[in-house]
């Protein structure tokens, strides 16, 4: 009897997905490189985003890489869209140590500890918008909620306030230093959602894709 190649592949995955459920490092860190050979790398994969979304709490849009994919460096309850760029070294934080208390150490708050039941502190939930570029050792703290479409944080930034869509950041702590785009540019590239096509559109549009002008038709 033989098995056709796409039925072998999917039983492949299927062990796979069963095996992630073991809480076991290494085993895990085959598995994912395993995937990642099996649907051409990170970019594309959808496996793993199924994975850490459901085991890690992490939602990743498609065609996003990098950084986005460390679970030690970004916490539960991080949505990122589309298209994002995540340079390898990106800490996302979605709490402080608290100051109010006596102790600023975990016992007192940090329930994996076995000292306390229940969290006492407040953590956030940074949603990060489409095709953002985060770059090198980017620091985003708890203070942080959104960023915003397009934008763009330079390398060894801290972030302490929101970003806003197509702004450019950097420096500590990171501020506005321009926009990609004029207002009303930015506001057609927003309402344009190009970032839900798939790379099929990249590749039929990949020079107006070059020229913003051009891409809006002006």
């Amino acid at each position: 009897m033989h098995i056709k190649m796409g039925d072998f592949m999917s039983c492949i995955k299927w062990l796979l997905l069963k095996l992630y459920k073991i809480r076991f490092s290494i085993s895990r860190k085959v598995i994912i490189k395993t995937i990642k050979v099996m649907e051409g790398g990170e970019i594309y994969s959808t496996t793993l985003r199924y994975l850490y979304s459901k085991y890690h709490g992490i939602e990743i849009g498609l065609y996003s890489y990098g950084g986005c994919f460390n679970i030690n460096n970004i916490p539960r309850g991080t949505v990122i869209g589309r298209y994002c760029s995540f340079a390898r070294d990106v800490f996302i934080f979605n709490a402080d140590h608290p100051k109010s208390f006596v102790t600023t150490h975990p016992f007192i708050y940090n329930v994996n500890l076995n000292v306390v039941k229940e969290e006492p502190i407040k953590r956030t939930q940074l949603s990060i918008g489409h095709d953002v570029w985060i770059g090198q050792n980017v620091i985003i703290t708890s203070k942080v909620n959104s960023i915003g479409t397009g934008a763009i944080i330079g390398a060894g930034s801290v972030v302490t306030h929101n970003v806003p869509p197509y702004a450019i950041v950097a420096g500590v702590p990171a501020k506005v230093i321009s926009y990609r785009f004029e207002k009303n540019v930015i506001e057609n590239l927003l309402n344009s959602n190009w970032w839900e096509n798939d790379v099929s559109y990249i590749r039929e549009n990949k020079e107006s894709l070059k020229n913003v002008c051009t891409f809006l038709g002006d």
